[in-house]
């Protein structure tokens, strides 16, 4: 049987013909095949760096975002307490104010009613001096002089008690 019988022509050319195939493979195949492969880790290993540095971000980003918001509330919460004390000032002003213009009323009406008084009580005294040169000339059925109507006027004024008028 020829079929299992080596021949060495055949097999130096076999070999021969395998070692040029494994080198044009190696060379047209196999090295562009690992530049892919190695092309391929890299892009890998490129995009997890780059999840890896969007993640580091994100997570600066998460903090600073909290940061920025336990700042808002602070400041919120101090415009908050601004605004109540400036309200509770504000208060206190009109209050005040308030205060000052009831004094100053009330200043003024008791004024008013020194001045009501004092001129009713001028009336008063002109009434009383009229009433009394009237009566006196009833009584005396004559007609007094310009001097003794003075000195009569003065004695009235002088016997009426006009702090007991002045109270009521």
């Amino acid at each position: 049987m020829k079929i299992f019988e080596i021949s060495p022509g055949l097999f130096i050319w076999s070999v021969i013909t395998f070692l040029i195939l494994v080198g044009l493979l190696y060379k047209f195949a196999f090295n562009p095949l690992m530049r892919l492969q190695k092309a391929r880790q890299d892009s890998i290993h490129e995009a997890i760096n780059d999840a890896e540095r969007l993640r580091d971000e994100a997570q600066d980003l998460l903090i600073n975002y909290k940061q920025q918001l336990a700042e808002a509330r602070e400041e919120a919460a101090t415009i908050m307490d601004r605004a109540r004390k400036a309200g509770e000032s504000t208060k206190a002003e009109v209050l005040e104010e308030a205060r000052v213009q009831a004094e100053a009323t009330l200043a003024k009406a008791r004024q008013q009613i020194e001045r009501d008084t004092n001129q009713a009580l001028q009336k008063i005294r002109e009434e009383v001096a009229d009433l009394t040169v009237a009566a006196t000339e009833k009584v005396a059925r004559t007609s007094l002089s310009g001097e003794d109507q003075l000195r009569l006027i003065r004695e009235a004024i002088n016997e009426i008690d006009l702090s007991k008028i002045s109270e009521n």
